[in-house]
């Protein structure tokens, strides 16, 4: 039988204010863009340095030689990192200072003209890296700063789900560097088995140098597999303390977002409300998309006949009996958010399991009769928002107003229920949610 006490996790309970005062880090594409242009202006620089419009090009026997080959590798890797270094994002910067410092001693070790434009290429590059490297630790000290104040002794039973989808997604950047250590190998292997045997051939009539294009991918993938080993690396490193906590979230607003931890918006009904008398809404669905499979996101979609659930149904109550109800979604119309109070944030709560910022976005988990568990296994971790991010991602957001005023059949005040706000109930449609806050 499992330890049940393996499975216990610290709850730590920021309020909305401490949540949203955490540290987001600036968009990468600006540091992106700044190392692209400047392994392009690198380049671009050595070859005028060097005059490379004038060179001619290597015998067989020369372009054999180690420093020509190796020299010829790091160049033309240089040239696709420039053609393709965008796709790497905020990792490009490392990967610049590595490979244009490699340039840079290749190249002075024949006393190239280039060697300057190499070289300052390769320090601006490890300047852009630095100041990334040195982008990360107020966020992280920020989040364990709040977590140590918050500290109170309480927590929860974490479900199995959540300890799947958290060592699966700890485990996926070790696989991408398996992946490439696996293509560096196997292209390394080609390139000495194509350098060892174009040496001991006769030269070719037709072919005046040895050109191995297979080396420029090799070495390639060899940076891409330091770079992920080092994130890789990195997010163990801080995995290790972030993973003893959960982390229940009040709201949008943080560094982080995920589905579910934004506001409750209406539009759906909870399973077991489907099995009321006279609801039609599974029904009506399935007959709407013959290939719908019962509940695939948890909820089901509404009918707006349905005598239980439908628009008239919402309608025909009195004030009293919508305040009663008033937190079921099914209520609202899609792009409203739900109302709740501050027990139900807690009672209902979503959360966050091992929360580290940018580095592990954490694995959502909501509240379950045990304790708090993921929904699926193969949930992902929730994804960092930049200082120019909206709290939640603009597909998420409401896509229509309300509707006009000429719509509106009466206004209900929900604070006698304890709730903020104002439902408007409309003739033709759902309720909506209106409140002095955003």
């Amino acid at each position: 039988m499992q330890d049940v006490r393996h499975n216990v996790r610290e709850l730590i309970r920021p309020s909305k204010e401490e949540w949203a005062s955490l540290p987001r880090r600036r968009s990468g594409v600006r540091p992106t863009l700044l190392a692209w242009l400047l392994g392009l202006l690198t380049v671009g620089g050595a070859f005028v340095a060097d005059r490379g419009w004038e060179e001619t090009p290597l015998g067989w026997e020369e372009s054999l030689l180690p420093v020509n080959v190796f020299g010829g590798m790091v160049t033309n890797t240089s040239i696709l990192m420039v053609v393709l270094g965008w796709s790497l994002g905020r990792r490009l910067p490392f990967a610049s200072a590595a490979l244009l410092g490699t340039c840079a001693v290749a190249y002075a070790s024949v006393g190239a003209a280039s060697t300057t434009a190499w070289a300052a290429g390769a320090v601006l590059s490890a300047v852009l890296a630095t100041a990334e490297l040195v982008s990360s630790p107020p966020q992280l000290r920020e989040i364990r700063e709040l977590s140590a104040r918050l500290r109170d002794g309480m927590t929860t039973v974490v479900g199995e789900k959540a300890f799947l989808a958290e060592r699966r997604e700890l485990a996926l950047g070790w696989w991408v560097a398996f992946g490439l250590a696996c293509v560096s190998a196997a292209l390394w292997a080609w390139f000495a088995a194509d350098w060892t045997t174009a040496r001991a051939t006769t030269p070719p009539s037709d072919r005046e140098s040895f050109e191995p294009n297979e080396a420029v991918f090799a070495l390639a993938a060899t940076l891409l597999l330091a770079v992920f080993c080092g994130k890789a690396a990195h997010r163990w490193w801080v995995h290790r303390y972030a993973r003893q906590f959960v982390w229940i979230v009040p709201g949008s607003g943080g560094p982080v977002w995920a589905q579910g931890l934004d506001p409750s918006y209406g539009g759906k009904l909870e399973p077991k409300e489907s099995d009321a008398p006279g609801c039609t809404c599974d029904e009506e669905t399935e007959r709407r998309d013959p290939e719908y499979e019962e509940s695939p996101v948890g909820y089901v979609l509404l009918d707006d006949y349905c005598a239980a659930h439908g628009i008239d149904t919402v309608n025909a109550m009195n004030h009293d009996a919508f305040r009663a109800i008033a937190r079921s979604a099914w209520l609202w119309d899609e792009s409203s958010r739900v109302p709740q109070t501050k027990d139900d944030v807690i009672a209902s709560s979503t959360g966050l399991l091992a929360f580290a910022g940018h580095v592990f976005g954490g694995i959502p988990v909501k509240r379950d009769a045990r304790g708090m568990d993921a929904v699926d296994p193969s949930v992902g971790k929730a994804e960092e928002l930049k200082q120019s991010d909206q709290d939640i991602p603009a597909w998420n957001e409401p896509k229509f107003l309300p509707p006009t005023e000429q719509g509106i059949l009466d206004t209900i005040d929900l604070a006698p229920a304890g709730l903020t706000g104002t439902a408007v109930r409309y003739r033709h449609g759902r309720a909506w949610l209106r409140t002095d806050g955003p």
